[in-house]
């Protein structure tokens, strides 16, 4: 995913669906600088953070 698309996502009101790892996660902050996102598992709620370019839309 672009670092644009996750700034767009995160800042969306509405559910999109985004998969790291096969797993639904929800977008808590973008990192422009570092191109990181930190997310949460939604099964697990673990927070966590990876590369942007490690998500996906689906």
């Amino acid at each position: 995913m672009r670092i644009e698309r996750a700034m767009e996502i995160q800042d969306s009101l509405g559910v999109i669906d985004v998969k790291y790892n096969g797993h639904s996660v929800w977008i808590e902050e973008v990192h422009k600088d570092s191109k990181s996102a930190l997310i949460k598992d939604l099964e697990t709620n673990k927070v966590f953070e990876v590369p942007v370019s490690k998500l996906q839309e689906s």
